[in-house]
């Protein structure tokens, strides 16, 4: 795993395939995109609070993270 906000090694490679294979989820479930970042957060609203801090752009705009309830 690379450090955040670094690039990781693999990516940095020009013969790699545009896109990597996703593991086919259960009909009842949905992809976590914070599932890794959440791991090394306190909680889940940590994770959705970094997550909205490094999607927003440019730095004067407003975060906006979820609450979910």
């Amino acid at each position: 795993m690379a450090v955040e906000g670094q690039v990781k090694p693999e990516d940095r490679h020009i013969e790699v395939p545009h896109a990597r294979p996703a593991q086919p989820l259960e009909n009842d479930q949905k992809h976590d995109q914070l599932a890794d970042k959440e791991a090394t957060a306190e909680d889940r609203q940590e994770a959705l609070l970094d997550e909205a801090i490094e999607e927003t752009f440019p730095g004067s705009d407003p975060i906006s993270p979820k609450h979910i309830t």
